[in-house]
């Protein structure tokens, strides 16, 4: 009997090792499965992975974006464009629908927008330093040199134009520059500001300089004309327009923590003015922005390494 007990013992003992040794290993497999999935995660670092970006109607804008948007995507986003008017696109960002832009035009353009909205805004990185604003004319108008020459009707100008400046989408910052600061600072009180949009006021420029003939357009850079026209920036000596934007990225508030690697992609994101314009041409050319974008990243696998280094 007291032999019996003894041989019950040792097996309680060694069925009880088996289980504890059972339960060890499954411990071990989920803490291996659980340490795979959390290095997974932190060597990504995508967080939430649908972003939502917002852009504008213009093109130097939209192609830059569609270019952020496919180099997101090689890295692990999902991204929609959201393209829309500049001030829908500040309010976006401001209740959370838009996670961010790459296409803000500060300290000048954009100003009101920035002013209204800041408090729920990041402002990233600048994407391109020194873009300008102005008054532009084929370069065959030899003697209008500056806003001054449309002030004084130099070559009867005024006449000749209907008295008429060909303006973009009245929503624009540039637009708003003209009727608060330009017009009224160099006294245009004969000029009206023609409201059209970025597309018509391009056509009209393509159409008057096929014609030789004279007209004076909002415009600035990067913009696709000045590689295909020889074009000139009129004088602006009172500086209504402002010292030269630079091209900024802007969040959303948030958006770094939700996700981090999107947020360093358009940290390290910039490009040049002649790049961009490269790609605003071939949309002029008849590709659609994101074709546009896809084959610049294809002719320039250097830029994109670069923008993208450290993240995929």
């Amino acid at each position: 009997m007291r032999k019996f007990n003894r041989i019950l013992s040792l097996l309680s003992v060694l069925t009880l090792a088996i289980v504890l040794t059972a339960c060890g290993n499954s411990n071990e497999n989920n803490d291996s499965e659980s340490s795979g999935d959390s290095n997974s995660n932190g060597e990504s670092g995508l967080g939430e992975t649908e972003i939502t970006l917002g852009t504008d109607n213009y093109v130097s804008n939209t192609v830059n974006s569609y270019l952020t948007k496919l180099l997101l995507e090689e890295v692990g986003y999902s991204v929609e464009v959201n393209q829309t008017d500049v001030g829908v696109q500040y309010t976006g960002l401001a209740d959370g629908t838009t996670d961010a832009i790459v296409g803000a035009w500060l300290p000048n353009t954009h100003e009101s927008y920035w002013e209204e909205y800041q408090d729920d805004l990041e402002q990233i990185n600048t994407v391109t330093e020194k873009v300008e604003l102005g008054l532009v004319v084929p370069s065959y108008m030899e003697n209008i040199n500056s806003i001054e020459d449309l002030r004084d009707n130099t070559d009867g100008i005024g006449e000749q134009l209907d008295w008429e400046i060909t303006g973009i989408s009245p929503g624009a910052g540039q637009m708003q520059l003209m009727e608060n600061e330009v017009i009224p600072g160099y006294e245009l009180n004969d000029w009206t500001l023609v409201e059209s949009s970025g597309a018509a006021m391009s056509a009209s420029l393509s159409d008057a300089i096929s014609n030789e003939e004279p007209i004076v357009v909002t415009l600035w850079t990067p913009h696709w004309t000045f590689n295909q026209f020889d074009l000139k920036i009129l004088d602006d000596p009172q500086n209504a327009f402002g010292e030269p934007d630079d091209i900024l990225s802007v969040s959303r508030t948030g958006f770094q923590e939700d996700s981090p690697a999107a947020y360093e992609l358009i940290n390290q994101f910039s490009i040049t003015k002649e790049d961009t314009q490269e790609m605003m041409f071939n949309v002029q050319e008849g590709m659609d922005a994101e074709a546009a974008a896809q084959q610049f990243m294809e002719e320039n696998p250097d830029l994109v390494e670069q923008w993208t280094e450290g993240i995929n």
